[in-house]
């Protein structure tokens, strides 16, 4: 019995000589990486769709991506050198000032910290009503991190690089709201994301309210269906969905 509880107490040693990470144990130098549990993702692809909830007068968002370091933490500060790389498909090209701010080159892991973060300014580009958008932040090698424990070989024996490494999908998802095929088809007409933006553009609607659980009275939707049908009448050259067709309204919309 002593001699297993020696065992049982040298393996509660070990295990707590290691620090906690999303990563598993390493004994060896320092390294950083994106973290994935934050995000409650797997791979190493994150959908950025918070545009899709915000009024769409809002045109700049920061957003923090976290680091996490792997290994031991020191009373000094350490840089961690930083790279974007844009997506090759030119309609899905996430671009410098269009949908994000330069990114920084560097981000300081302060001393006595095991964490930090990336800021990234995203900017609201009018593309993303079509297409989403992609770029990809690396991080790169240098002499503050031993980045041995990084290197994985999958099943054909290729080497890659574990959470060096992040691709953001920004999207204008907006959702359509869980009564518009109840109730909201006979004031507002087939769904499309275009007309739900000008539904709460033109009728001062905040979107969180738009897709929440409260239920919109049938008098709101009836009035919000005429001002937009009497806008869309209004207009010199019709107003077009996203397959190139006029806009219209539900049929208890029209005059």
């Amino acid at each position: 019995m002593k001699y297993l509880f020696f065992l049982y107490m040298l393996a509660l040693v070990l295990c707590c000589g290691c620090e906690h990470t999303e990563l598993d144990c390493y004994e060896g130098g320092s390294s950083v990486y994106f973290s994935k549990e934050s995000f409650q993702i797997s791979g190493d692809t994150l959908r950025y769709d918070t545009w899709g909830v915000i009024d769409g007068d809002i045109k700049e968002q920061t957003f923090k991506l976290p680091i996490y370091l792997f290994g031991t933490v020191t009373d000094y500060d350490r840089k961690i050198k930083i790279r974007t790389e844009l997506c090759d498909v030119d309609t899905l090209r996430a671009e410098v000032n269009e949908d994000f701010r330069p990114i920084p080159t560097e981000v300081i892991l302060p001393a006595n910290s095991n964490e930090t973060y990336l800021e990234i300014i995203m900017l609201r580009s009018e593309k993303l009503k079509q297409y989403n958008r992609i770029f990809t932040v690396v991080i790169e090698e240098n002499e503050e991190f031993n980045s041995e424990y990084n290197w994985r070989k999958d099943r054909d024996g290729n080497s890659y690089f574990l959470g060096h490494s992040m691709t953001i999908i920004v999207s204008e998802n907006f959702p359509k709201p869980w009564w518009w095929d109840w109730n909201g088809v006979r004031y507002f007409g087939e769904w499309s994301y275009l007309k739900a933006d000008l539904i709460c553009t033109l009728c001062n609607i905040h979107r969180t309210e738009f897709i929440g659980k409260t239920v919109i009275p049938d008098s709101k939707l009836k009035y919000y269906g005429k001002k937009v049908q009497r806008w869309l009448n209004a207009q010199e050259s019709p107003y077009l969905e996203e397959d190139g067709t006029p806009m219209v309204m539900g049929e208890d919309a029209q005059d």
